[in-house]
Parts: structure tokens; sequence; C-alpha cells
């Protein structure tokens, strides 16, 4: 899979594509962050620990209708 068509064309540089689902309704494409550090969401700067990460998921428009 090329990992860089799925998120350029969604526009989502920040992430990577690693894998991709079919199912009968829906084409999921599972995506983790290209960087290893994040930024704290108060002041921005590189936090230095990750508390937590979280499963998200995010639905798009359709493409076929």
């Amino acid at each position: 899979m090329h990992n860089n068509l799925i998120t350029d064309l969604m526009d989502l540089p920040d992430l990577v594509a690693t894998d991709l689902i079919k199912t009968e309704e829906y084409l999921v494409f599972v995506a983790d962050y290209k960087i290893d550090h994040v930024k704290c969401p108060v002041c921005g700067k590189k936090a230095e620990k990750i508390h937590d990460r979280k499963t998200q998921m995010i639905q798009d428009t359709s493409l076929r209708d």
C-alpha cells in the first residue's frame, strides 16, 4: 500500500496509513502519527511524557454517492 496516497488525499500530513480494511459498507484505513512526540495542548511545547493515546474513529463523507 502506498502510505502517502491515502493521507495526501484526505489532507492528513501528520499521519501515515498502516493498514487498510475493506468491509461491505466501508473502506477503513488505520493510521498513526509520523512523529514520536506530541505537543502540549496548553502551551504548544514538546511534551516530555505521553499520558495516553486513544483510538478514534472518524467518518468522512461518502466517496461514491
